[in-house]
């Protein structure tokens, strides 16, 4: 079983039954089970906003929706819309675009964000490293999750390319995921990375999450990067589909 956990729409082409077709035909070409999309936090976008992202998906059984959601674009508006998706199922969490968007993961516009992803147990997803890092670093995460504790977040990209500074500060927080989407993104960097990677996951085998942000990146190389990782066949297992299980209640 292989679960994508981190999926775009693709920008071509350009209506939306055909960019959810191109997704699955991806999907089928590399042997990837399931999925999870996630929509952008732009009310109109090219990868799908909350709105065209939910109903492309509404009852599949293969895509699961995450929702972004932007204290900046329409926020009363989408944490009503997000509360509706929630009660209907058609979600399973919510993302900020932190980084894409200039906000903090500690500002307090977000505590409503926060508080809604409580109540429905759905963990919040957070962009991570590249560049404008600094508004999800691993420090201000870490100061995030210890005051948060009823919550649980997903550190997409792992901080990227600093992974091993993400791990060493976030590796006692225990209400704290980590995303790989994207870490294949540059062969150069894959020896550093793929280090990093193994000992975390050999001191964290249940907090990792397989995913390849496909749209922007390639999930065949992601799945080539998952797939010479050296761990256990456990470990791998819990990767490639059984913690996201877990964190997304599928």
């Amino acid at each position: 079983m292989v679960i994508d956990s981190h999926l775009h729409l693709p920008v071509d082409p350009s209506d939306f039954p055909a960019k959810k077709q191109a997704l699955l035909d991806e999907m089928s070409r590399n042997g990837v089970d399931r999925g999870i999309v996630i929509a952008d936090s732009e009310t109109e976008s090219v990868i799908g906003s909350v709105r065209d992202c939910a109903e492309l998906f509404k009852g599949d059984g293969v895509i699961k929706v995450i929702a972004g959601i932007s204290p900046l674009i329409s926020f009363e508006e989408q944490l009503r819309y997000c509360r509706e998706l929630l009660e209907s199922g058609d979600i399973i969490g919510l993302k900020v675009y932190t980084g894409h968007e200039h906000f903090y993961c500690t500002d307090s516009a977000l505590f409503t964000v926060y508080d809604l992803a409580a109540e429905f147990r759905v963990p919040v997803l957070f962009h991570t490293g590249w560049d404008n890092n600094k508004y999800a670093a691993p420090e201000k995460m870490r100061e995030l999750a210890n005051k948060r504790r009823e919550n649980t977040f997903v550190y997409c990209h792992c901080f990227y390319p600093e992974t091993e500074h993400c791990f060493e500060v976030l590796g006692e927080c225990g209400n704290v995921f980590f995303d790989t989407s994207s870490v294949a993104d540059d062969a150069e960097k894959c020896p550093i990375i793929k280090a990093s990677i193994e000992k975390a996951i050999n001191a964290m085998p249940k907090r990792f999450i397989f995913g390849s942000d496909f749209g922007s990146c390639s999930q065949e190389a992601h799945l080539r990067f998952a797939e010479s990782l050296h761990i256990t066949k456990e470990q791998r297992e819990l990767f490639m589909h059984g913690n996201a299980e877990y964190v997304y209640r599928l």
